[in-house]
């Protein structure tokens, strides 16, 4: 039997994650490159975090499924915690520290470029221990390394993993089950954002808490795309898609789906600003569930007029370094950000620049770093 650690490398998929953590870099830099506003709002809209949700639950299932599908056990469960906290913890504090030093020093540097949260230690902490998604403020979790507050939510996902997988085995026998899990899923989730949408524009509830903070980020209104990856994967890998065998299939799911996203992109956003948060909530945390979705599983069932281009070994390396350039980058955006608040804006060519050296440093990162801390750490514990 396969298990996590041996199963083949769905290599598209891998290099696929270096786009999904572009689009979110690129999103952070846009005002920094003076970006025109069609290609901007195409790259802006905070996409990728939505893409790697869905992924990571295609990826753990197809990864696990043989581990938990028969059930739980303590060992198991411990060996695959291990697993899972080798695969991204490491880097995740090493990013905390040096943007807890990019901080320290701005501060000493001009006090008002700074502004830590209320009770600073504690919201530090937080972030630490990877838990800031329930946090109850934004400042605690937005504040230090702002894209860290998915790892924390991803770190969540990894808890439920092993009971959704076991649930699914037990309870759901054939494709059409899985469909209405899925349909379920969507529902739930667009269920979810309602409530919070009409407590805080009908009600008056805090929009900064119940809506920005909580709905956006939480597992709970996040779930929904973790499961879609999820139930993908079963869909794919129990032998319910059959017509994917054929690449021309493949090719038309994969561009269909990709051609739906470049669409979503592209949508105007409402000027109205009850309407914009309205938009926002159903565009980005469900509107791209099921297109992603699409381009997953088109490029997991076989090859497509795309794999060519992602086995690359260059493509599969930054795919490789994807993580750490999506964990990193919002360090030097800080830094850039500072200069140009005090009247000292970088020029496009050098933010360009400052992208290309945070590129190559995500790759020294993974290979010296995060390769071999996950691989120690796996030793040691696993």
């Amino acid at each position: 039997m396969a298990t996590a650690l041996n199963k083949p490398q769905l290599t598209e998929l891998t290099s696929a994650r270096f786009i999904a953590a572009m689009a979110v870099l690129l999103g952070h830099f846009a005002d920094l490159l003076a970006l025109p506003p069609l290609l901007s709002q195409f790259i802006s809209g905070g996409i990728g975090v939505s893409f790697f949700f869905v992924l990571s639950g295609f990826i753990l299932c197809y990864s696990y499924w043989d581990t938990f599908s028969g059930g739980l056990g303590a060992a198991t469960f411990r060996r695959y915690c291990v697993a899972r906290i080798a695969r991204i913890y490491p880097l995740y504090v090493l990013a905390l520290l040096l943007i807890t030093g990019l901080y320290l020093a701005l501060a000493a540097w001009r006090a008002e470029l700074v502004t830590f949260p209320a009770d600073p230690l504690v919201s530090w902490l937080a972030n630490l221990l990877a838990v800031q998604t329930f946090a109850p403020t934004l400042a605690t979790q937005q504040f230090w390394n702002a894209p860290g507050w998915s790892i924390s939510t991803e770190f969540a996902f990894y808890l439920l993993l092993p009971l959704v997988l076991a649930g699914i085995a037990r309870y759901i026998r054939d494709g059409t089950g899985l469909v209405l899990l899925l349909l379920l899923a969507i529902t739930f989730g667009a269920l979810a954002q309602a409530l919070m949408l009409i407590l805080a524009l009908g009600f008056g509830w805090d929009q900064a808490y119940w809506v920005d903070t909580l709905a956006s980020r939480h597992i709970v209104w996040r779930l929904p795309e973790f499961l879609t990856g999820v139930i993908a994967a079963r869909l794919l890998f129990g032998h319910h898609l059959g017509w994917l065998n054929r690449s021309r299939n493949r090719n038309a799911l994969l561009l269909a789906s990709l051609a739906t996203v470049w669409l979503l992109n592209l949508l105007p956003w409402p000027a109205d600003p009850r309407a914009f948060v309205f938009m926002r909530q159903f565009r980005l945390d469900i509107g791209y569930m099921l297109p992603f979705a699409g381009v997953i599983v088109a490029l997991a069932a076989g090859p497509s007029c795309l794999s060519a281009l992602l086995r690359r070994p260059v493509c599969v390396l930054l795919g490789n370094a994807s993580y750490a350039l999506y964990i990193f980058h919002w360090i030097p955006w800080t830094a850039l950000t500072a200069l140009k608040s005090v009247g000292m804006a970088p020029h496009p060519l050098a933010v360009v620049a400052v992208i290309m050296v945070t590129i190559l440093a995500s790759i020294g990162a993974y290979l010296w770093f995060e390769n071999p801390a996950r691989n120690d750490l796996r030793q040691r514990f696993g």
